[in-house]
């Protein structure tokens, strides 16, 4: 009850905040004060119940339906925190926590001097008040008997939770949703700018202002986009770091908008141009998150997406689409009322040759990507069915081409005007480069023509940027920002081509002990252990161990199968081995029982009958328990003996023999039987079935006889079935993301160092 008064009081003050900031941008000073206030108390109340949700998370509350659908007891420390925004409810009350937080520095920023402070944060002050409304609608405080009425009784208590997916208990939990958030919820600030300014009717100081916040957005998602890529990598068994999912579909999209938004402000910044352009992509960038959102969160893309969530209910559906439709209705309303002042506007330089034309190329080229990616996404509400991976791979190619020779030679172009010669001449330089490795690596096997393309574009852009960075450097550190970014988008790209284009996989059956040649590479299963994991008590997992050796050396991987009692079905996680130049990425497929007879040996024959088998008539007689009762609690654990008598007669005499199976734990093993006249065959009890006798047919016994002079007896061993892949220098991807994150952070620090 508590949660939902906190909630409640959330919204008021954010609706107070609203109409309070509006009436002073409507020239009511006095207002200035409060609205400031109902802020705060809108922030405030948003951080007491996200903390009261902890709180009931941490201490064990299963009468809230949330906590005990999303945790229990077995959990450590840190997933147990991460089961706070597992879930639907708690992702939106994710959202709502960093969106109001990061309203608390925004309000701190913008009431420095003249930032649009009324008109910023009315509309941040109505974002958050739609995602506080959404929290009324979706709550994560309502008890157990109230959302399975009639299931369970009023008052009742679970005695523990039913626990957090198998998916979700990793590391990168506790990382990458909070910073996918922190990039959603940032990307509100551009926005509200963006708004801001066509309500004040200003439109060249917003940009100084706005900027730091398009590079903290656009940092900070990319790192929570590449941290779900690396957690699909090491963690889900994918094979791979990137699926098109809509799911990831739908952090990328705005993340290119607001990097498109980021270059051509600087062109605003540098010559005054591109100021509709500017605002539409500033409002487009928020309005795809929330469209995004829709997608991911309403259940359209149930049958589409690995990861997308539920159908979350009528009212909060058509919830999505009111915030949706309104901040649309918002950010088109708002150019066309100042459509008149907007037309005005230079478009930008009417001379191609510039730094200026070339930095709205690009843009334009990364809102292409955007919009294939957009139309792949949203294909399956168009029509049904959804779209294969090679649409995305095919169509953003030669879009990654072209952004990458835009990206080097923008940069060797001026601002305003630019002799044609010597811009030809500082192209020899990193073109010459450039030239000589792409040869090499042509020569090493880079040989399509589309791939050796990407990679001539990815150097040549590497090598500009590293002279300029350089160059710059030695004056100002600071400025280095851009070129350090584009320097890790560089590296990102050459680590696409090797390790998607390039990579080799294959499908392994190792049998146990037995050595198989793969990759240059000796991969030897040496069977299962049992390891416990202190998340997750309940399940028996197990680590399937292979030997890996190459060249006198060896080294150990443990890939991960194990049946989930939460998802009633075999959860399995890759191992991988990181070498300089290449990953070894071994993810289990499934694990081969050993046959131990052929389908020619097998004999079913009904207790009471019998059955000619070659020059053979084998009569089954009856099951020997040994004194235990069939069916009784000896049989029920799995630990018991059992012998089938078999009367076997040729045409000279007949016999009486017993083959016995021993079960130790369920497992079975065989104990052979033999007629004294005829010691080539072996006859072995295969299996007893008595499944059908309440149905009135006779229990069977399936015999198993062996001539052992025409098929040696051989019981194999268990076999592993695997996917062993070579991935080519991934880690010039990682480290290209890696890299691509500090020149943002760089450029933040360089934006608020000069404001």
């Amino acid at each position: 009850m508590v949660g939902k008064i906190l909630i409640y009081l959330s919204f008021a003050f954010s609706i107070l905040g609203v109409v309070s900031f509006f009436l002073v941008h409507t020239g009511k000073e006095k207002y200035l004060k409060p609205a400031r206030v109902f802020y705060l108390l809108t922030a405030t109340f948003v951080i007491a119940t996200s903390a009261l949700l902890m709180y009931l998370i941490l201490t064990h509350q299963f009468q809230y339906s949330y906590v005990w659908q999303q945790s229990n007891r077995e959990l450590g420390l840190a997933l147990l925190i991460s089961t706070f925004y597992a879930g639907q409810e708690g992702s939106f009350m994710l959202w709502t926590l960093m969106t109001a937080i990061i309203g608390i520095f925004l309000l701190r920023y913008v009431s420095k001097g003249d930032r649009l402070e009324p008109e910023v944060m009315s509309v941040y002050s109505l974002v958050l008040g739609f995602l506080t409304f959404i929290l009324i609608l979706k709550s994560p405080f309502n008890y157990v008997w109230d959302t399975y009425a009639g299931d369970v009784a009023p008052g009742f208590i679970p005695a523990d939770g039913r626990g957090l997916n198998p998916l979700l208990q990793n590391f990168w939990m506790s990382i990458h949703p909070p910073t996918l958030f922190v990039g959603f919820s940032a990307m509100a600030v551009p926005f509200c700018f963006a708004i801001g300014t066509l309500i004040k009717n200003k439109y060249d100081e917003w940009i100084s202002y706005s900027l730091p916040w398009l590079l903290f957005a656009g940092g900070v998602l990319v790192l929570g986009i590449m941290l779900g890529g690396y957690w699909a990598y090491g963690v889900l068994g994918w094979g791979g770091y990137w699926a098109w999912d809509p799911v990831e579909n739908s952090s990328l999209i705005p993340w290119i908008i607001i990097v498109a938004a980021i270059h051509t402000m600087i062109a605003q910044k540098r010559t005054g141009g591109y100021k509709k352009t500017n605002l539409i992509l500033c409002i487009l960038s928020y309005l795809l998150v929330l469209y995004s959102t829709f997608l991911t969160r309403s259940g359209v893309l149930g049958d589409s997406s690995v990861h997308s969530f539920v159908d979350p209910g009528k009212e909060v559906y058509i919830s999505l689409v009111v915030f949706m439709l309104t901040f649309l209705a918002i950010g088109i309303g708002a150019v066309i009322y100042r459509a008149k002042e907007l037309k005005t506007f230079d478009s930008g330089s009417k001379n191609i040759l510039t730094r200026e034309s070339a930095l709205f190329v690009g843009a334009v080229t990364l809102c292409a990507s955007a919009l294939v990616v957009f139309a792949g996404t949203s294909w399956p509400i168009i029509a049904s069915g959804s779209i294969e991976q090679d649409f995305y791979n095919k169509m953003n190619l030669p879009i990654a081409i072209l952004i990458s020779f835009i990206n080097g030679m923008s940069l060797l172009l001026k601002w305003k005007t630019n002799d044609e010669k010597t811009f030809f001449k500082s192209l020899l330089f990193p073109l010459i480069i450039t030239c000589v490795i792409t040869f090499a690596l042509v020569i090493v096997g880079v040989q399509d023509f589309i791939f050796a393309l990407f990679a001539f574009a990815a150097i040549f852009a590497f090598f500009v940027n590293a002279e300029i960075a350089i160059t710059i450097f030695k004056k100002n550190k600071s400025g280095i920002g851009a070129y350090v970014a584009h320097i890790g988008l560089s590296l990102f790209f050459l680590g696409i081509i090797a390790s998607s284009r390039y990579s080799q996989d294959v499908n392994l059956t190792l049998e146990l002990n037995k050595p198989v040649e793969a990759f240059g590479y000796r991969l030897t299963y040496l069977g299962a252990t049992e390891f416990e994991d202190p998340n997750n008590q309940t399940d028996s997992k197990y680590h399937f161990n292979i030997r890996v050796q190459q060249d006198g050396k060896e080294l150990l991987l443990k890939p991960v199968m194990y049946f989930s009692s939460f998802s009633e079905g075999v959860m399995k996680n890759p191992d991988i081995a990181n070498f300089f130049a290449r990953d070894l990425y071994l993810s289990p497929m499934g694990l081969v029982e050993p046959e131990t007879f052929t389908k020619d040996q097998i004999h079913e024959i009904p207790k009471g009958k019998s059955k000619d088998i070659g020059a053979l008539n084998v009569e089954f007689i009856d099951f020997n328990f040994g004194g235990i009762l069939p069916g009784g609690e000896e049989v029920r654990s799995g630990n018991f003996t059992v012998g089938a008598k078999l009367k076997v007669s040729d045409n000279k005499f007949s016999e009486v023999i017993e083959p016995k199976i021993e079960y130790k734990n369920g497992v079975p093993s065989y104990f052979v039987a033999k007629m004294s006249d005829k010691p080539n065959l072996n006859f072995y009890f295969a299996k007893m079935n008595v499944s059908n006798t309440g149905n009135g047919e006779a229990p069977t016994a399936s015999i198993a006889i062996v001539n052992t002079d025409e098929t040696p007896m051989h019981i194999p061993e268990e076999s592993l079935v695997i996917n062993a892949s070579i991935k080519p220098f991934i880690n010039i991807l990682w480290a290209g993301t890696a890299i691509l994150v500090i020149g943002f952070f760089i450029s933040i620090y360089r934006r608020r160092k000069d404001l």
